[in-house]
């Protein structure tokens, strides 16, 4: 027995099945995604909290319905602040989803 067969076995190779990647590549519902397509683009964005402070960041994907922001620094925010993205024509009311280091998801309210 060799190294190889020892680390990885001495399983055969065989075909797949090709219904098995249809239904693991569909979804229930006949949907191509289970969410919009986002639009990458690389423009700035400002976030100005309920206490007035504000924040510049720079919008790396969005939808009509929301956006994902990056900052240049680790900072918590509210659940609830107003974003104002004019190069991508997004401004309002937003809720945060995620927030992962200095990426945040917000979704449009």
């Amino acid at each position: 027995m060799t190294i190889l067969e020892r680390i990885f076995g001495s399983r055969k190779t065989g075909t797949v099945d090709p219904s098995r990647i249809t239904r693991a590549t569909t979804s229930q519902t006949g949907e191509d995604y289970a969410r919009p397509v986002r639009a990458q683009v690389y423009r700035e964005a400002i976030v100005t909290l309920d206490s007035g402070y504000s924040r510049k960041g720079i919008v790396l994907d969005y939808t009509d319905a929301g956006l994902r922001i990056r900052f240049p620094t680790n900072e918590s925010l509210p659940r609830i602040l107003t974003v104002n993205a004019r190069a991508v024509g997004l401004s309002g009311r937003a809720q945060v989803v995620w927030q992962k280091g200095s990426e945040i998801g917000l979704k449009l309210i």
